[in-house]
């Protein structure tokens, strides 16, 4: 099998983490070293959030808002590194779902389901350097 031709490599900024990556862009389009989602707009300078409507958001009615300022255009590049302690944190909280069912209102100390969800949130404070 013929070895990969290297087109180029690019350097982005993971927009989670905001560590720089190089990522090697091969000739079929295929890629290594981040994860791309897509283009986002992101508002910059002046402008304000303006009503535009409203919506149902799991069961609660919520604001629909638009951006009257200027817009950047970003590419959404994450690191190797956050990539996977998303994909760690989500397959946690499926598997807590599972068990204990979802996470309660209030929290009360001799509840199970609360005990297990406190210690998610531990978990995730850890990792995420807040402790």
């Amino acid at each position: 099998m013929p070895k990969q031709k290297t087109v180029r490599k690019i350097n982005r900024k993971c927009l989670v983490c905001s560590k720089r990556i190089q990522i090697t862009i091969y000739s079929d389009r295929h890629y290594r070293n981040g994860h791309y989602f897509n283009t986002m707009k992101i508002p910059v300078g002046k402008g304000d959030y303006k009503k535009v409507g409203t919506s149902k958001l799991l069961g609660k009615k919520v604001d629909v808002v638009k951006w009257t300022g200027k817009e950047k255009e970003v590419e959404y590049w994450e690191c190797n590194d956050c990539y996977e302690e998303a994909s760690h944190e989500s397959w946690l909280e499926e598997l807590l779902e599972k068990l204990y069912g979802k996470k309660c209102k209030d929290y009360e100390k001799s509840c199970a389901c609360c005990q297990a969800w406190s210690i998610y949130e531990t978990i995730i404070d850890h990792n995420r350097g807040r402790l």
